[in-house]
């Protein structure tokens, strides 16, 4: 779970995220604070040794000092460089493993969630929250520490610098702190809002995209191009208006800030000018001073820049607490409860009662399967076949009644070894990019060669699996296969699960009769004596039944099987 739902401030449950992932890397940390604080340490001598350099170096003509601070400057230019490059190098391994481990965690919270939720939650969105959300979270959780530490230590040691050349020059400049604190305060709600924006437009734009490429088939037969263009350029447009007021907000903020930086190289130039013109102070202390003002303004600007930043991270950190927010409709119990092996597959049903509403689905459905039986489901779409398979594989629990496998009710099972003994064949199998390799170890993983071989050739795709098969690409989408090889490589890796229980959700739906009946024939072989559920509108298609049911009205009704399904198919 995503610790994101207490009832801490919001910048303290972005640290309190991220923290046990810092805390992993401790060195790490230690290792980058050390060498930025040397790294702040070796910018801020400069201004100090070029006061020497002026007043006691040029001004009072001694060249062996001069050459001396030269070569001082040199030192510390390389030495600042191999510091920095370190230190980034450094921060960029720390700061990838927070980040990859805030996404580890998002990804795995996804995947405990419901099929109601991706049905209701666009592509886009969740991809939004998952890749750029995370990434301003970690940013700021990283980032806003390591940032402050090091503008407070640079922000020290300037002071003490400048406080040694000239306490009337440091007073001025820094009093125009609590203007800039000021600033920022007057900046927020706006940077907030724009920040809002960036990211709606943002999560529109990419749910676009996913959506898009994934219908194009479809758009380009519908000859839809040109209005899909125009879509495309009415989301530019929205997303540049968003963008145009997320830079106007961060220009104005930081136009603000430079300002006032601005303003206080001009009184270092007033009054130190002054002062050295009477005499009052050497030039090198001035011009000492006029760098000290510039790079004294830099811990300020990262300071506001964190101030910005969790502007972002807030509203990114509010959209990750909304994701977080979904709770799992289902969990493996804590003690499960083990299947007598061997597993039999016998399956019941006992006054299921299921709804996504307030109308049910399933009510008072009631069922009694014996291991090895081979069922036919039946029903009028939108019945509620669908919805029971996703209960038999427990993606939701029944709101009444009770689903047992071998006696044993199917919530007190392991959710991994319940989803491995109860395997759906799908109408459209998801099949991965890449190989028919990758997507046969997809789900076995640790199966050898001869294993996905044997697999392949009883799914009926002897000549794939004998002829270098295994490695052809399945192209997007799958798009490389026929539907009927789709279907024989969700078949093999059917058989390579190795369930106790077989379902077939229509997936011999569209297919010529002889395919479907050679399909239905191959799983009738490889899983003689297991329970096999077959779904179908076409009883022709799946051979000899033991068992006709139909899901009619929530509730469950047997049908005698007999040779002619002539009536049965009227009733679907």
């Amino acid at each position: 779970m995503i610790p994101l739902n207490g009832n801490r401030s919001l910048p303290r449950q972005a640290l309190a995220w991220a923290f046990p992932l810092v805390r992993d890397r401790a060195r790490t940390v230690a290792g980058v604070v050390v060498l930025s604080c040397i790294g702040s340490a070796a910018a801020l001598l400069p201004p100090y040794l070029t006061q020497r350099l002026v007043d006691e170096g040029i001004v009072g003509g001694k060249v062996g000092l001069v050459l001396w601070l030269c070569a001082a400057f040199l030192v510390l230019m390389v030495g600042g460089v191999l510091v920095e490059t370190l230190s980034r190098l450094t921060y960029l391994k720390l700061s990838a493993h927070v980040l990859f481990g805030l996404r580890e965690q998002v990804w795995r919270h996804l995947q405990t969630l419901a099929p109601t939720y991706y049905a209701r939650t666009r592509g886009g969105e969740i991809l939004s929250r998952l890749d750029g959300d995370v990434a301003e979270v970690q940013r700021f959780a990283l980032d806003a520490p390591m940032a402050l530490l090091n503008g407070a230590f640079s922000l020290t040691v300037a002071l003490v610098l400048m406080l040694s050349l000239s306490p009337l020059l440091t007073a001025l400049v820094f009093a125009l702190v609590p203007l800039q604190v000021a600033a920022l305060m007057f900046t927020r709600p706006w940077l907030e809002k724009s920040a809002q924006a960036m990211r709606k437009e943002s999560a529109a734009m990419s749910s676009f995209f996913v959506e898009s490429l994934r219908a194009m088939k479809f758009i380009q037969a519908s000859n839809a191009a040109r209005r899909q263009e125009a879509g495309l350029r009415a989301h530019h447009g929205d997303y540049f208006a968003a963008l145009r007021r997320s830079q106007l907000a961060s220009l104005g903020a930081g136009g603000l800030q430079r300002l006032l930086s601005g303003l206080g190289v001009l009184l270092v130039f007033a009054v130190g000018g002054s002062m050295a013109a009477a005499g009052e102070l050497s030039v090198g202390v001035v011009v000492a001073f006029i760098a000290y003002t510039t790079r004294a303004a830099g811990p300020l600007q990262t300071l506001a820049g964190v101030f910005m930043g969790w502007q972002r991270a807030k509203v990114s950190l509010q959209r990750i607490r909304e994701l977080a927010a979904e709770q799992p409709t289902v969990q493996s119990p804590t003690h499960p409860v083990p299947l007598a092996q061997p597993v039999r597959g016998e399956l019941r049903l006992d006054a299921v009662r299921f709804g996504y509403g307030a109308e049910a689905v399933l009510d008072g459905a009631t069922l009694d399967v014996p291991a090895g039986t081979k069922l036919a489901l039946v029903g009028a779409s939108g019945a509620g076949k669908s919805t029971l398979i996703d209960l038999l594989q427990r993606h939701y629990d029944p709101q009444a009644g009770r689903l047992l496998l071998d006696g044993v009710r199917l919530d007190l099972l392991d959710l991994a070894e319940l989803r491995r003994q109860v395997v759906v064949v799908d109408q459209e199998p998801v099949l991965t990019p890449g190989s028919v390799r990758d997507n046969l170890r997809f789900v076995a993983p640790d199966a050898d060669e001869p294993m996905l071989l044997r697999a392949l050739d009883l799914a009926g795709l002897a000549k794939l699996a004998h002829a270098g098969g295994l490695d052809r690409p399945v192209g997007a989408s799958a798009a490389a296969l026929s539907r009927g090889e789709r279907l024989r490589i969700a078949l093999a890796r059917a058989i390579l699960q190795d369930p106790a229980v077989l379902i077939l959700d229509e997936t011999t739906s569209g297919l010529d009769l002889p395919v479907a009946q050679a399909i239905i024939g191959a799983v009738d072989h490889v899983f003689a004596g297991r329970t096999r559920i077959v779904i179908t509108h076409n009883l022709a298609s799946v051979g000899a039944v033991d068992r006709i049911v139909e899901l009619r009205d929530g509730r469950l009704v047997e049908h005698v099987p007999t040779r002619s399904a002539a009536p049965l198919l009227r009733i679907v």
